[in-house]
This record gives structure tokens, C-alpha cells and sequence, in this order.
């Protein structure tokens, strides 16, 4: 990836419904080689894709949450199942693995509030791996981007 991809790959990130000529001119590059470099990015997994970032409120869900969960213990029986109930939940926007006395950090977003109790009591707190689960509501987004600093 050289400089011309950096700068390419911030300005598809900022915005990527703009055209070819605009991400040329902003990447320094010819609008012919845009497509070609955006094709070379997407072959070396560098970009995941080019996808429509929703206002989630606006969209209709008004309730998200980061969660903390702890498994009770690390056997591979666990492990399994909290990954195959996340990969079932379209309500789960993000889930890590982290280090200290959280096992993992998820965020689920939900219509309401009623709807997030629903998806606690019979998802989550339904499933034998886990040992604690802790929930904060997300009261206000201070930052929420996807934007990687490519231009640091």
C-alpha cells in the first residue's frame, strides 16, 4: 500500500458515494487508476467493503448498549457457543475478545428499550457459557466513526 492508497482509502472512508474523478483528484491519482486500486485493496483484504452508515435513532433504534460478559470458564464447549449466539444476533453491531475481568465487549442496539430487556432475557441470559453479564445503556455518542486515522 503506498501513499496514494492512504490517501484513497481516507477519502472513500469519509465519503464513499463520491465519484471516481472526486476520490482521483483527492488521492492524487488518475480517475482510471481508482477502480484498479480500490479493486487491489479489496483482493489484499485491506478494504472489507464500501458500505451506507445509518443513523441508528433515525433508522428506528432508539436503545444501545455496551455489554460486558464473562464466561464461566474458557473450555472450547463455551468459547463455541457465546460465538455462535453472537453470529446469530443481528443486534450485536461489535463484539471483542478483551483482556482483565471481561471475557468479551459486545454493543447491541435495539428498537427500545423493552426490546433490549427481551434480547437480555431470552438471548443472552439464556445462554448456559455465560457466567455474568453487566449492560450499560449508551446515553449519548460522544464519537462513533468508522474511520481508521490512515492520515497520522
Amino acid at each position: 500500500m503506498d501513499e496514494a492508497d492512504r490517501r484513497l482509502l481516507v477519502a472513500v472512508q469519509k465519503d464513499a458515494s463520491a465519484s471516481q474523478a472526486e476520490l482521483a483528484e483527492l488521492a492524487g491519482v488518475s480517475a482510471s487508476q481508482v477502480s484498479r486500486r480500490l479493486s487491489k485493496l479489496k483482493e489484499d483484504k485491506i478494504l472489507r467493503g464500501i458500505v451506507g452508515v445509518l443513523e441508528p435513532k433515525l433508522a428506528g433504534l432508539t436503545c444501545s448498549a455496551i455489554i460486558r460478559v464473562r464466561l464461566h470458564d474458557h473450555a472450547a464447549a463455551n468459547v463455541k457457543a457465546f460465538k455462535d449466539l453472537v453470529a446469530r444476533m443481528n443486534e450485536v453491531t461489535f463484539c471483542v475478545m478483551t483482556t482483565g475481568q471481561t471475557d468479551y465487549l459486545m454493543k447491541i442496539v435495539a428498537r427500545d428499550l423493552p426490546h433490549f430487556q427481551e434480547i437480555v432475557q431470552t438471548r443472552l441470559l439464556r445462554c448456559a457459557a455465560i457466567a455474568h453479564m453487566e449492560s450499560s445503556i449508551i446515553l449519548e455518542h460522544l464519537k462513533d466513526t468508522t474511520e481508521l486515522p490512515l492520515d497520522v
